[in-house]
């Protein structure tokens, strides 16, 4: 891993309004990613490599963090991991208001670190103000999915991308 670049990601998935199904479907993303790690990069999802659903997601950031869960807790680890990161990956399985809120602190308070929506095509964006947001952040991506494993270039390509980025800002 010494000679490999690190690329820090932070995933959003939602939360409070998913079940198995869309955990199921985040967690081959999550696989997904996983398996894009080598040469010349190592991704590192700094949110976790277990997908979450609206039963587990609670439990698991008092876990893993040892605070209780608040939404001022929640919120202020959540931020301090998206500062952290070199790109967000939505995994779009349903409607999510904290994503929304990520992203647009993402764009208008954070360091507008490159976007892509993976979004699953039963649950399309509909809120005009997340679409098309290239005028705002210089890298943002989407794609639309029905099965996971339609990712891989996709994710592969933008994996690339963020590599580039890095090498020419070092």
């Amino acid at each position: 891993m010494e000679d490999l670049q690190l690329i820090r990601l932070f995933v959003r998935q939602s939360f409070t309004e998913s079940g198995n199904t869309e955990k199921l479907i985040v967690q081959q993303v999550l696989n997904l990613l996983q398996s894009l790690n080598g040469n010349p990069y190592y991704l590192e999802v700094m949110t976790g490599l277990a997908a979450q659903s609206q039963d587990t997601f609670r439990c698991t950031f008092e876990s893993t963090t040892g605070l209780k869960f608040t939404p001022q807790n929640f919120r202020t680890v959540r931020l301090k991991l998206l500062a952290q990161a070199d790109a967000m990956i939505i995994v779009r399985t349903g409607l999510s208001e904290s994503g929304a809120f990520e992203i647009a602190y993402n764009v208008f308070a954070g360091r507008k670190v490159p976007m892509f929506f993976a979004v699953w095509q039963p649950s399309p964006i509909k809120t005009t103000m997340l679409r098309d947001l290239e005028d705002l952040c210089t890298t943002v991506k989407y794609m639309t999915f029905e099965n996971p494993n339609e990712l891989r270039k996709p994710l592969s390509d933008f994996m690339g991308l963020l590599h580039s980025q890095k090498l020419a800002t070092v």
